[in-house]
């Protein structure tokens, strides 16, 4: 039978080990109420939270650091990311500084390899990359309703489009062989300069990587004067091997 002193002592230490669960209990919740309303503070009224004011050049060093990131010693040192803050931040509210026109390869993602979170960059995708009327029209959105202040066109290397346009075409192809015939003037460009004006391979790697280049130029230098001032249109090539994007490489370098 136990004695009446440890009895009490029991009761006590039972009383003590109550009170320090509710008091921890009562602090997460604190701590998830605080976290939640800075959240909400960070929200932006309203469904426009106003236009970038970053710089083309600024824009441009942001992008390059964040491919730096993205093809650092491994693991990649990318920016830790909270998405669920993210998506609440940004739910009604998106202030991109950049846009990146891009091929739709599955192995070449803007915002990975630019290391970017959500609202950051506005992307536009399709194979090639081409320039068609709603590639146009998403460009004038950009520039002159949000500001924004620099257009990336970016190629890569072993791109199927280039290879599909340098193929045989398949007779089940009805919209591709349209999208395939803009990447014309850039073969035949790399066929007279390079390839002794003969057709290239599609397995002739050097010369597909080439035409991408020469593509993206052609892209860049095709985007129309309806931009504001301070806009600048440049372009690239991301390498699929190594991740690295090589901004306006001069020819010497092509390989």
């Amino acid at each position: 039978m136990k004695s009446p002193s440890k009895k009490y002592t029991l009761r006590l230490l039972i009383i003590v080990i109550t009170l320090t669960l509710a008091l921890s209990s009562l602090g997460v919740s604190r701590a998830q109420r605080k976290a939640g309303s800075q959240a909400r503070a960070a929200q932006p009224q309203g469904a426009d939270c106003g236009n970038t004011d970053v710089s083309a050049s600024s824009a441009l060093t942001m992008l390059q650091n964040g491919n730096k990131r993205w093809t650092g010693p491994p693991p990649p040192p990318m920016t830790p990311r909270n998405w669920e803050n993210e998506r609440l931040v940004t739910r009604e509210c998106q202030r991109p500084f950049a846009v990146v026109l891009a091929c739709m390869d599955s192995r070449v993602p803007p915002e990975l390899i630019f290391d970017r979170g959500l609202g950051e960059i506005f992307v536009i995708r399709v194979a090639g990359p081409v320039l068609n009327s709603d590639e146009l029209a998403s460009l004038e959105y950009a520039l002159v309703e949000k500001n924004v202040k620099l257009v990336v066109v970016l190629g890569h290397t072993d791109c199927g489009a280039v290879k599909g346009a340098l193929g045989k075409p398949n007779p089940d192809w009805r919209y591709l062989p349209g999208l395939l015939a803009k990447l014309g003037p850039a073969i035949t460009y790399v066929s007279n300069n390079y390839n002794e004006r003969r057709p290239i391979s599609p397995y002739d790697k050097r010369n597909m990587d080439r035409v991408s280049i020469r593509n993206a130029q052609d892209v860049a230098s095709a985007i129309p004067a309806f931009r504001p001032p301070g806009i600048k249109v440049t372009w690239g090539l991301y390498d699929t091997s190594t991740g690295r994007v090589a901004f306006e490489p001069p020819e010497r370098w092509w390989p």
